[in-house]
């Protein structure tokens, strides 16, 4: 803490007045915003942003994109495109410097909602908060999104909480301030009261180390993916399909081929056997002629005379 933190910062301004409690007005918003307070809208603040119980905040130079790619915007490079189904990072223009008794709420704003666009934040902002706040949006829709350097996008309230350390002054705060890892404190009258660590927050802080890249935009990738390779294994699936019935309408004719030709095959082999048989029987009835006639007695040959030297045959008398 030093010596130029503004006193506000810690005595409210408005500690006696009974029905200071509830959401701050515009002219209490100003009053803390003014140049010689500092608070709330501690830098960058406008005017024509203040609403009858809030402020409207504004897009500021700091975003990471859809892809998990870290940029700056400025007058000149004036804005960026959201992905369609993607998910940005992007940080307020205006610095904040709450109060110790003084919590905030901050919203996307309505039109913003009509476009297609959601923010994901928490609700709450404590009390005590410095530095500048960043957030998520979310594209929701099928096409890219602009979003603009210095943009109206947000809305933000204030609202005083009970009472921080009635009676104390900013110095004795100041004094009993006790540092801690995750939150400081202060002890007084008997009561302890836990503040937001004074460590001023830069746009983007909470950020992780690593590529922060939409889970969306991963997903619709993931998506088109098992898309492609759906719709590759249902062309793979059909050409197998006619693969395998092209294969089985050749086996089918092969194999009718086959029978065809076994069944003329079988009528050869039939016609042959018959053949066989009626040679097989040809050659039976030869067989049998053959051993009927060797079985037959022989006939009786006339013997014919011998004749002489002389020509003459015995007994044969001479003319």
């Amino acid at each position: 803490m030093t010596s130029t933190v503004h006193p506000w910062k810690y005595e409210d301004p408005q500690v006696h007045n009974a029905g200071r409690k509830g959401m701050l007005l515009s002219n209490e918003i100003r009053r803390f915003c003014d140049e010689s307070v500092r608070l709330l809208i501690a830098e960058n603040f406008g005017k024509t942003n203040l609403r009858p119980a809030a402020y409207t905040l504004r897009i500021g130079d700091k975003f990471v994109d859809s892809r998990g790619k870290p940029g700056v915007l400025d007058d000149k490079n004036s804005y960026f495109e959201m992905e369609p189904n993607s998910i940005v990072y992007v940080s307020t223009y205006e610095k904040l410097d709450l109060p110790f008794y003084i919590a905030a709420r901050f919203n996307l704003r309505v039109k913003w909602v009509y476009r297609g666009i959601l923010l994901g934040t928490g609700p709450q902002v404590e009390p005590g908060y410095k530095g500048y706040l960043s957030c998520p949006l979310y594209n929701l829709t099928d096409r890219p999104i602009r979003i603009a350097y210095r943009e109206d996008f947000a809305t933000i309230d204030f609202e005083r909480t009970t009472d921080f350390c009635p009676g104390a002054s900013a110095e004795v705060i100041q004094s009993s301030l006790q540092k801690g890892d995750q939150l400081d404190s202060v002890q007084f009258d008997g009561e302890e009261y836990l503040l937001f660590k004074q460590a001023e927050y830069a746009p983007l802080k909470h950020l992780p180390l690593y590529d922060v890249v939409s889970s969306l935009v991963q997903m619709s990738n993931e998506v088109r993916m098992w898309r492609h390779i759906g719709i590759g294994v249902i062309i793979s699936f059909f050409a197998l399909a006619l693969t395998l019935l092209s294969f089985g309408n050749n086996l089918y004719t092969h194999f009718s081929n086959l029978l065809r030709d076994s069944k003329q095959i079988e009528i050869r082999l039939m016609n042959a056997e018959i053949q066989t048989k009626q040679v097989q029987s040809q050659l039976d009835a030869l067989r049998a002629d053959f051993a009927k006639q060797a079985s037959a007695p022989s006939a009786v040959v006339p013997s014919t005379p011998k004749r002489s030297q002389a020509g003459q045959t015995k007994g044969e008398a001479n003319p």
